[in-house]
């Protein structure tokens, strides 16, 4: 059975709780900054892959050591290993005849203090000398400036194919953790989910496609549940739901009728690309409403979960004062505190609300929209979170930016 690894995205903690929310029953060996090891039964490479949105890249640990007996030179011997195991027929051997044995490889490594990776960063540079003294033709492909080696690197390189090889290095508390990466994310479907849909609102902003997607994992919506998102926007979160879920019902409202005419134009852009199937059409509901008064249109007790991003506030251009920023998060908070009463009714008693409630630097301070927000006398709380995460772990912010977005996933009380 063996264990595996994750690499995640730009949010480690993020992508972690999405994981072990869809696979509750994974056990966590290892967590460092940006990968994780992991024992889980039914590990099946694509699959995961498919359904993750904040992990970058995922494998198999193919060497568990101390780190001092870890030798380049072993290494090599288990590249050379398995390929030959992936040269077995006789058309393989004649295409190896003509071309040479040769194969790419990449090395990154995680986890390390400054002392350890001057004892790795050598090692991809021995692994080729030892690769050659085997008689291999080899190329070592490395991540810009040394930064690790992007998943679009490794897919354009065939670096999953043997017997070229994605190494990834983990390292914990003296142990060490060879894997080999299977699997890369999709740089190319996410973005054309992103920037190539229809209907984009860059003056709002929208949520990215990566985050729909975990915010999705992390509500967990049953199988032939209901999901819906009562500020739709552009339907980033019902693009994801559809691909992500098997919910019978997904459904889209918003105050404002160009959303739902965007949504709409961007749920049949995901038909016509044949990016979802004809089928899913059924699946989806989208409606014109304030959320104050969508009770009008949904029975009771009807949704499995609310999974979506209010609004954020005024365009922020840096230059706000604390007053204002403040009385910015009140309005927010104010809006949150209505739709969540308003919404409450709809939900089942199992119910999950994933949703964004965003935060504003100034500074060195942190003001909140959600330090005015009563959630028991809403009829909310926290929902736990897996292993040992924190509410306040889970954030999504881009570099440059005053506007952090708080993920936070509430059960009914």
């Amino acid at each position: 059975m063996g264990s595996h690894y994750l690499i995640f995205g730009n949010h480690p903690r993020l992508s972690l709780a999405e994981f072990l929310t869809l696979k509750p029953q994974a056990r966590p060996l290892v967590e460092t900054l940006k990968a994780g090891v992991i024992d889980l039964p039914d590990w099946q490479d694509d699959v995961l892959m498919a359904e993750l949105g904040g992990t970058v890249k995922l494998g198999d640990i193919i060497l568990e050591s101390d780190g001092l007996s870890l030798k380049p030179q072993d290494i090599a011997k288990l590249i050379v290993a398995s390929g030959q195991s992936s040269v077995d027929s006789q058309d393989d051997q004649d295409v190896i005849g003509r071309s040479g044995r040769s194969l790419e490889f990449g090395w990154t490594t995680y986890g390390a203090d400054n002392n350890q990776k001057k004892v790795f960063e050598r090692y991809p540079i021995h692994i080729k000398k030892a690769l050659k003294d085997l008689g291999w033709k080899v190329r070592w492909v490395s991540g810009k400036g040394g930064e690790s080696l992007s998943p679009a690197a490794v897919a354009k390189c065939h670096l999953t194919e043997k017997p070229n090889a994605d190494f990834c290095l983990i390292i914990e508390k003296g142990k060490v953790f060879l894997g080999r990466t299977t699997q890369v994310q999709d740089a190319d479907a996410w973005s054309l989910r992103d920037y190539g849909r229809p209907c984009r609102d860059d003056v709002n902003g929208m949520l990215p496609p990566k985050l729909a997607r975990i915010m999705v994992n992390l509500a967990h919506v049953p199988k032939g549940g209901t999901l819906l998102d009562p500020f739709c926007g552009s339907g980033t979160v019902l693009m994801e739901a559809a691909l992500a879920t098997s919910a019978t019902r997904i459904i889209g409202s918003d105050i404002d009728a160009k959303q739902i005419k965007d949504t709409q134009d961007n749920l049949d852009w995901l038909d016509r690309k044949n990016i979802t199937r004809p089928d899913d059409k059924a699946r989806f509901q989208t409606f014109i409403a304030d959320v104050k008064l969508i009770a009008k249109h949904l029975p009771a007790k009807s949704i499995d979960a609310i999974v979506t991003e209010g609004w954020l506030g005024p365009m922020l251009k840096g230059r706000e004062s604390v007053l204002e920023l403040r009385k910015n998060a009140a309005q927010i908070s104010q809006l949150w505190a209505e739709a969540l009463k308003t919404l409450r009714p709809l939900l089942k008693d199992k119910a999950s609300v994933v949703a964004v409630f965003p935060s504003f630097k100034h500074g060195d301070q942190i003001i909140s929209t959600l330090t005015d927000l009563n959630l028991s006398s809403l009829g909310y709380k926290l929902d736990e979170l897996p292993a040992n995460l924190r509410p306040e772990e889970l954030y999504y912010e881009r570099t440059g930016q005053h506007l952090r977005r708080n993920i936070r996933r509430l059960a009914v009380s």
